[in-house]
């Protein structure tokens, strides 16, 4: 299953990947430096950034920089913490950039959820931590 990530709630998007994942498919993400987090922006990248800062260079945990790895870590955090969530995760597959190919799009997140609310993208998080 393709999806294309732009303009999709993080969390909304993580889940419905959980499921697929459940189902036994495949799961590519597209344009995930597109996906939104809602929240204020300010507050948000300092969360980010107090995950990031955790820890030590040689001791963990390690949580990433890249947008795509990002929307991956988050897809990791809601599968289970067993060698099936391990082989589920195996089948994500996230890019930064779209395709050609047409993708699936979850209407239901697009404009319901982003009605009234502050929000950033992962791609603007990513450049707030150095990426």
């Amino acid at each position: 299953m393709k999806i294309d990530g732009k303009n999709h709630v993080l969390g909304r998007l993580a889940t419905a990947t959980v499921e697929e994942l459940k189902k036994g498919n495949e799961v590519e993400i597209y344009n995930s430096g597109d996906v939104i987090v809602k929240g204020d922006p300010e507050k948000t990248v300092e969360t980010y950034r107090q995950k990031y800062n955790r820890g030590s260079r040689d001791h963990g945990p390690y949580f990433p920089k890249n947008p795509r790895k990002i929307v991956k870590r988050t897809i990791k955090g809601m599968l289970p913490t067993n060698k099936k969530g391990r082989e589920m995760l195996d089948n994500v597959k996230t890019y930064v950039k779209g395709t050609d190919e047409e993708t699936q799009v979850f209407e239901e997140a697009l404009e319901e959820d982003l009605r009234g609310s502050n929000s950033i993208t992962v791609g603007k998080i990513s450049e707030q931590l150095g990426a």
